[in-house]
């Protein structure tokens, strides 16, 4: 496949300049009070991390990958992470206090080259969250020298009994802001140096958590954690600007809508009349379909891209009925273009094809920023969602290796 190819020589290159450029850490993060205890470790190849990615995405051909693993055979042999499981506490929507987990990978037997804040992409299922099987795409550069952090988010891991506040962005930059200082909590249990310096990634669903932190750090850190850069990708930026578009083409890859419903009322308490939200077949199989029991291709045989095949036909409609209206006063609270402007760099990077995080959300967040003075590029790619995900990875390391 041409692009694997693309990203093979990519990589080769991005390699070759990791391992000539390792910088010093910097002073520790000092506040106290998140981390609570390890909940596994282990040591892993890059083929453990294939093997990982099999499990979890079952129907993606990752047969390419045999190139970049090759390419990391001929430049180090013995490579390896250390992967650590952690617990923290933190805080729901509601402000009540909760335990979390996340994932830190680091290079084993290494100095750290620095530290990466990394989000996961939207899971539908509930199992297999990188704490618990100790390994997540997203992790990623550890392999590279990088100490990697990637919390679960509320919802999975330890939380998994509680809903996914799904683009809850206020919440979400402090579940991981909350994990980020128990990593470094934990990093000093061990006597481990840990750099008060971060960049931030994450696609699809993560490009919204890189947002939501790099504003956390900079509006309200006491802990002295400094954002050197930030690369939302693919992410939706503004939850109501969002379905106002996925309503006008009734057209969605990815099934999440159902999902951001039940969250809405789960964390707001709308108590919905889900016949004014959902139709048949769905309406009658949700409490199966929507268990977050199947994965992501799975609910694709169940719901498929055509949203007037599963949504009430009111939601296409001016007038939406009672139920749809509470939801969609409550999507209008969830915006992360006003209110701040981001003072370190924050790179935007977006396919314009995108079909179910529409780029004119992007091409908005990065116009009201640019506007107020805020520091920031907007990348536009071509392709599918989906695809250009991986070349969001090899763009995020082109900018964060030659930055």
């Amino acid at each position: 496949m041409k692009f694997f190819k693309f990203c093979s020589r990519w990589i080769l290159c991005f390699m070759l300049i990791l391992f000539s450029c390792r910088g010093p850490m910097d002073s520790p993060v000092a506040e106290t009070g998140h981390f609570r205890e390890v909940l596994g470790e282990g040591i892993f190849s890059f083929n453990d991390l294939k093997s990982s990615l099999l499990s979890v995405y079952p129907t993606m051909d990752i047969t390419s990958l045999d190139n970049i693993i090759r390419l990391v055979d001929i430049l180090d042999t013995t490579l390896k992470v250390q992967s650590t499981a952690i617990s923290y506490t933190t805080k729901d929507p509601n402000g009540s206090e909760i335990l979390a987990s996340g994932l830190i990978m680091r290079p084993a037997d290494r100095k750290s080259k620095g530290v990466l804040h990394f989000f996961p992409s939207a899971k539908i299922d509930k199992g297999k969250a990188g704490s618990e099987i100790l390994l997540t795409f997203e992790g990623l550069l550890s392999f590279f020298g990088y100490t990697v952090i990637v919390s679960d988010l509320v919802g999975y891991g330890v939380s998994s009994y509680a809903e996914y506040p799904f683009l809850f962005s206020e919440n979400t930059g402090l579940v991981a802001y909350d994990m980020h200082l128990a990593a470094a909590e934990y990093f000093r249990s061990e006597g481990i140096s840990f750099s008060n310096k971060v960049t931030i990634g994450g696609y699809s669903m993560g490009g919204m958590g890189v947002v939501s932190l790099h504003r956390h750090i900079e509006q309200y850190d006491t802990a002295g954690l400094i954002v050197e850069s930030s690369y939302p990708g693919g992410g939706v930026y503004d939850l109501g600007m969002a379905l106002d578009i996925l309503t006008k083409t009734r057209y969605c890859t990815f099934p999440f809508i159902p999902y951001m419903y039940v969250a809405m009322e789960y964390w707001y308490g709308l108590d919905l009349n889900y016949s004014q939200v959902f139709i048949d077949p769905l309406l009658s199989n949700m409490d199966d379909w929507l268990s977050r029991k199947y994965l992501a291709h799975e609910m694709r045989e169940f719901i498929g891209p055509d949203l007037t095949t599963y949504m009430h036909p009111d939601l296409f409609t001016d007038q939406k009925n009672e139920s749809l209206s509470k939801v969609d006063s409550c999507l209008r609270l969830h915006s992360v273009l006003d209110g701040w402007v981001p003072r370190a760099p924050m790179t935007i990077i977006h396919t314009e094809d995108d079909t179910m995080a529409p780029f004119q959300t992007a091409e908005r967040m990065y116009e009201t920023f640019k506007g107020k003075g805020g520091n920031v590029t907007l990348i536009r790619g071509k392709g599918d969602h989906f695809n250009y995900g991986f070349e969001y990875y090899i763009t995020m390391l082109l900018y964060l290796l030659l930055k």
